[in-house]
């Protein structure tokens, strides 16, 4: 299914999910339609430098134009993202409390890629596990706007999460299965919303949608790479240990060149709590680290 596969082209070193020549038409054109709507930038590698000073990142254009279908549809991507940067909507905070309720969404959020003024205003944001915050956002027809305390305290707390769970569980999603060596299986879910990733904040629904009402006495293995993917083992006997070997590396190789990367990690899932598998050395390698618990999990099964 080409889950974890890897383009044989040379990958950008700043926007790594587009090829050299893609990234480097990506950044022309954008050049071009700033200044064609009056503001001079000059052109580095992962953003644009306005001469009054404003910077432009291109990380989120490039991920749009990544996920677009090809280089004919970029201009107009290009064209909308510069009309949104230079006349920006409005905000969550132009918005009544019941307006902000029918475009709350949960999300799950990577800390790491958070800049410090947002992550300064999210005193009410869960951690859901080391590295990756629960955090509501506004969904607008063309932007995504991580709600702060201040628009949460006008609101409510309680009726934002019911609100934002209730729309992070309509999110339509495909569901694909792929069976590795010595019948072990691995699921998928994907689509084009850019909150399937988030969907391990509601995993327990998410399960019973597909499996029924059903127990997991030995806990998932669950990898969110990028906003649009979702992976997951249900541990049931001595495949786990493959399932375990391929999340891993695969989790990690699509997060490296996802456009929309959340997290190269593994985690077990158990009673609603997460507790990471898998993580990145300081040299990139994928290392596995089982803890007590899991590791009694994973003898008991491959010894069956």
């Amino acid at each position: 299914m080409g889950w974890f596969s890897r383009k044989a082209a040379t990958m950008d070193e700043a926007l790594p999910f587009l090829t050299v020549d893609d990234a480097a038409h990506l950044r022309g054109i954008a050049a071009d339609a700033f200044r064609r709507a009056g503001c001079e930038v000059v052109v580095h590698d992962d953003h644009l430098a306005a001469t009054d000073g404003r910077d432009f990142g291109l990380w989120n254009l490039a991920a749009t134009c990544h996920g677009s279908g090809g280089r004919a549809a970029w201009p107009a991507v290009v064209a909308r993202h510069v009309d949104q940067v230079l006349n920006p909507p409005p905000g969550p905070d132009s918005l009544s409390p019941e307006e902000l309720l029918d475009i709350a969404v949960l999300r799950v959020a990577a800390v790491d890629q958070l800049p410090e003024p947002v992550l300064a205003r999210l005193g009410y944001a869960t951690e859901v596990v080391d590295g990756l915050l629960q955090v509501l956002v506004a969904d607008f027809p063309a932007t995504v706007a991580t709600l702060g305390d201040d628009d949460v305290e006008r609101v409510g707390l309680d009726r934002l999460l019911a609100a934002g769970r209730a729309r992070l569980l309509a999110e339509p999603v495909e569901h694909e299965v792929m069976e590795l060596e010595g019948g072990a299986r691995l699921e998928m879910l994907s689509g084009e919303s850019v909150y399937v990733a988030s969907k391990v904040l509601v995993l327990a629904d998410v399960l019973r949608s597909l499996h029924g009402e059903r127990s997991y006495p030995d806990g998932v293995l669950v990898a969110v790479p990028s906003r649009t993917d979702l992976l997951f083992h249900v541990p049931v006997d001595s495949g786990v240990v493959t399932a375990l070997q391929t999340l891993a590396g695969g989790a990690a190789k699509m997060w490296s060149t996802a456009a929309g990367g959340v997290s190269p990690s593994v985690y077990w899932w158990r009673d609603g709590a997460l507790t990471r598998v898998s993580r990145l050395d300081d040299e990139g390698r994928v290392a596995v680290e089982v803890h007590d618990e899991l590791g009694a999990v994973l003898n008991r099964l491959a010894a069956r």
